[in-house]
């Protein structure tokens, strides 16, 4: 699965939706402080304002209030009939209201022995003042906010760069030629944080060893090839040279088998080399006709049938071209036919050639669902009595079908023998 997200982008992101909660915090608790404190003024500036009518009605009754945009003052003697209050202050009780047809205006009702005084408030000024400095306390704090932001991000930036450096340092590393000094670059310890050290080191270590590992299977690639043919090579040559003896029938069966082995080995020992290099390491192919490898193979099993009431039969139903190795497909069908011969007592062993795999049908003993979900485990033998075998057949006949991309199937049932199938992709 690809990854685009960067470790950069989802930090940033991360500030920017932390600056953008904080900034719809602190404006919510400026409009709600605004409407505290305009309240706090008002009733201040109400409380003052009445102290003030007081002291004037105390000082001449008679007098008319002065009267203004925002204030209506209105004194009605003890005993009078509040004739000149408009009516909807003449029903409020003492202390302060709010107006319900017009919610931006207060009332205020003070009641003393000489009287009562109504103030009707219109708080346009101090609503002004408190909504301004309100709108200038929520742009100041968010203008912080987000440069506090912007700062911790940079500096967060500058923090995780050396990680995003040996990100691309490792993506761009190619195992088959590393370079050590990449990961112990001093760039990596411009913060000398103690995971940026220790991951720096960590994947130096790591190259290194891949570095030996690659040298490893180089050196045994290149021995092998070579130490392990040069014996195989000498017991071929003192096959052939023994071909041109006079030999016993007896000699003759032992001659066949150790040419029959000589070849084996060179297959597996192609085999091994195969598997051995890196997938990405390219192997010597070319264009070979499975058909005609089925033949071959199909000759080199009969011998392992001597003794048997089994019949061997190839179907060559079609001829497939694949680009492989030639040993390889070799390898695989000779494995599958090993098996079939060897698990097959009487009846028959079938392999048909189609356009798209190669089918190896037995009538042999079978396998349960047991056997058959243990059948590519590496050393695992279903007949324990054979000490002939390793276990290791159809392991590595899986294994050179995954490295070149085919498939092998198992259909078996107790008793009714096994179908083994090759399917090139």
């Amino acid at each position: 699965m690809p990854y685009t997200e960067t470790l950069s982008r989802k930090i940033r992101w991360i500030f920017i939706l932390q600056g953008v909660a904080a900034s719809l915090l602190v404006t919510l608790g400026m409009l709600y402080g605004s409407l505290m404190l305009r309240d706090l003024l008002l009733k201040q500036r109400i409380a003052d304002d009445a102290q003030r009518v007081w002291e004037l009605v105390n000082a001449d009754p008679r007098a008319p209030l002065p009267q203004s945009s925002n204030f209506a003052r209105y004194f009605v003697p003890a005993g009078s009939m509040p004739d000149k209050v408009p009516p909807s202050l003449r029903a409020l009780t003492p202390g302060l209201h709010r107006l319900g047809r017009d919610p931006t205006r207060l009332a205020y009702v003070s009641e003393r022995a000489e009287g009562t005084i109504y103030l009707n408030v219109a708080p346009d000024l101090t609503d002004h003042v408190v909504r301004w400095i309100s709108v200038l306390a929520v742009i100041l704090s968010v203008l912080g906010i987000g440069i506090i932001s912007w700062l911790g991000y940079r500096r967060c930036k500058q923090i995780i760069a050396p990680v995003s450096q040996l990100t691309d340092t490792v993506l761009a590393w190619d195992p088959r030629s590393p370079q050590l000094t990449r990961f112990d670059s001093p760039k990596f310890r411009g913060e000398s944080t103690y995971e940026v050290a220790h991951l720096g080191d960590a994947l130096a270590s790591m190259s290194r060893r891949v570095e030996e590992y690659i040298d490893r299977e180089r050196n045994f690639t290149r021995d092998a090839s070579h130490e392990l043919r040069t014996p195989v090579t000498v017991v071929r040559v003192a096959g052939d040279l023994l071909s041109a003896e006079e030999l016993s029938p007896r000699g003759e069966r032992s001659l066949r088998r150790l040419r029959q082995a000589t070849d084996d080995m060179e297959s597996l020992i192609d085999a091994f080399l195969v598997l051995a290099r890196h997938p990405d390491v390219p192997v010597d192919s070319e264009d070979v006709s499975v058909q005609e490898i089925v033949h071959e193979e199909a000759a080199s099993a009969r011998d392992w049938l001597e003794g048997k009431q089994v019949n061997l039969v190839v179907l060559p139903t079609a001829d497939p071209q694949i680009h492989a190795p030639p040993r390889v497909i070799g390898v695989i069908v000779s494995q599958l036919l090993r098996n079939a011969c060897q698990f097959t007592d009487a009846g028959s062993v079938q392999v048909e050639v189609l356009a798209d795999r190669v089918e190896v049908r037995d009538t042999g003993i079978g396998m349960d669902q047991e056997t058959m979900a243990r059948a590519f485990d590496p050393f695992w033998r279903a007949d324990l009595s054979d000490y002939t075998a390793k276990g290791m057949g159809l392991t590595l006949a899986q294994r050179l079908a995954e490295r070149f991309g085919w498939k092998i199937l198992l259909d078996s049932q107790p008793g009714h023998g096994t179908l083994a199938t090759i399917r090139f992709s």
